[in-house]
């Protein structure tokens, strides 16, 4: 997959998640919201530990992982990037958003 077609599953997926949110059956929402905390922690969990063990035993991959923009995107949404600080808890919406928009920025060669 290349870097574009990367940021337009992050774009499509950002509008998806927004026509949830303002989705007019609150229970759609709730639910939808939900499904995604869980695929959260499913990914948070496994990613992390990946990176745990990269780190342990070859530290200079995390860096050259981390060089590849798709997996920078990654490392970002779940807090796992070098130099950053895990944390359990939802990647805010807001932050896919921004990844996007980055992402496209970086596409037209804006900083």
């Amino acid at each position: 997959m290349k870097g574009e077609e990367f940021e337009e599953l992050l774009t499509s997926l950002d509008a998806l998640i927004a026509e949830f949110e303002a989705h007019a059956d609150g229970t759609v929402s709730e639910r939808a919201l939900e499904m995604l905390r869980l695929v959260d922690a499913v990914h948070r969990e496994g990613l992390g530990r990946l990176v745990d063990v990269i780190r342990r035993r070859r530290p200079e991959l995390m860096g050259e992982a981390a060089a590849d923009p798709v997996v920078r995107i990654l490392l970002a949404l779940y807090d796992l990037e070098p130099g950053g600080s895990p944390t359990a808890t939802f990647i805010p919406l807001e932050r896919l958003a921004q990844s996007a928009a980055a992402a496209r920025g970086r596409r037209e060669g804006r900083p």
